[in-house]
């Protein structure tokens, strides 16, 4: 479609481009989504979005950063999804202290109500960098309760540290609330056999195995010539 909108020399405006940069982001061809956003004349707070994005989840962190100042810079106002964006960004790099000046500034300075996922992002923030205890305790203070993808973000930084009793507890609230999700069980299980706790690995599995519930197989595909 790209190939098309080139040869027939289609006018790209700012919807059409801005899908391309998600898709080639979403796709992991980072060069070729900053290259369409590059040549947009016209772009708009979702297309600044769409880029910084790209970055975030591929590990362009920093590049990520320096399109958030710019977009400041041409003086457009950053959204809530553009701080889901940002604050991905920062979790990832482990950049801990800019991410939590950024979630604050969301409502101080951009008038951005922060909203479930901007709270996950950052306990996944905090979990990333080691800080489980901060952790814990920003989710307590969450104004509302927190749901599966907050606990999801504490489970997930609790397995990369090795945080066994922690992480039996943080995943007995997720199994309440996302019962039938093969993720959690499998997360909790890795948590325990990582720390040798072969008895309470091998029940968590046989529980999935009792709820009717299965893994999800993995895949890979490949192109023959």
């Amino acid at each position: 479609m790209h190939g098309y909108i080139i040869r027939n020399e289609v006018a790209l405006t700012v919807f059409m481009g801005t899908a391309l940069i998600d898709l080639y982001g979403k796709s992991g061809l980072l060069e070729t989504a900053i290259k369409v956003f590059e040549q947009m004349d016209v772009k708009e707070v979702y297309t600044w979005n769409a880029i910084i994005s790209s970055l975030a989840c591929n590990s362009r962190e920093n590049q990520a950063l320096e399109m958030f100042e710019r977009m400041k810079s041409n003086g457009l106002h950053p959204n809530e999804v553009t701080f889901v964006g940002v604050l991905t960004a920062c979790a990832r790099a482990k950049l801990v202290e800019l991410g939590l000046d950024l979630f604050q500034s969301m409502s101080r300075e951009f008038e951005v109500v922060p909203v479930m996922e901007h709270y996950g992002c950052v306990v996944d923030l905090l979990g990333r960098a080691g800080l489980l205890r901060e952790a814990s305790e920003f989710i307590s203070r969450l104004p509302f309760e927190p749901d599966a993808s907050v606990w999801g973000a504490l489970l997930g930084a609790c397995k990369i540290h090795g945080a066994v009793a922690l992480g039996n507890d943080v995943g007995t609230r997720v199994l309440e609330l996302q019962h039938l999700q093969c993720g959690q069980y499998v997360a909790l299980s890795h948590i325990n056999a990582g720390a040798e706790r072969w008895i309470h690995a091998a029940d968590l599995r046989q529980a999935m195995v009792k709820s009717g519930i299965k893994k999800i197989p993995a895949y890979s595909s490949i192109n023959s010539l």
